[in-house]
């Protein structure tokens, strides 16, 4: 590759790159949660003593301060060796005008 060619690669990741970190926003979203767990499934592995994985799902509503009530559903996947290790979430909250909200953290628990 030319040396032209290169640099105007460069230049469009890095026009991209920054529009992209331009358009994000940091907002904060407040309410309440009532869930209960609809759903648990857990499975002992066998191949290291006290392994356990796991699905669970929960569903629920969300209360907002102005008084507007949405669906919450929470799905999350655990893969636990005697009570710590990793779980990774899906979480959606449908608001009232339809629109659907998404966060997937992933983390840690220990006992």
């Amino acid at each position: 590759m030319n040396r032209r060619r290169v640099l105007s690669l460069t230049a469009v990741g890095v026009i991209g790159f920054c529009a992209g970190s331009i358009a994000r926003a940091d907002e904060v979203l407040k309410f309440r949660l009532v869930m209960h767990a609809a759903s648990l499934q857990t499975q002992e592995v066998g191949d290291v003593d006290g392994q356990v994985l796991g699905l669970i799902r929960y569903s629920g509503l969300a209360s907002f301060p102005d008084g507007s009530v949405g669906t919450a559903n929470l799905t999350a996947t655990i893969d636990y060796i005697k009570a710590a290790g990793t779980y990774f979430t899906y979480n959606n909250l449908t608001l009232k005008d339809a629109s659907i909200t998404s966060t997937n953290p992933t983390a840690k628990s220990s006992p």
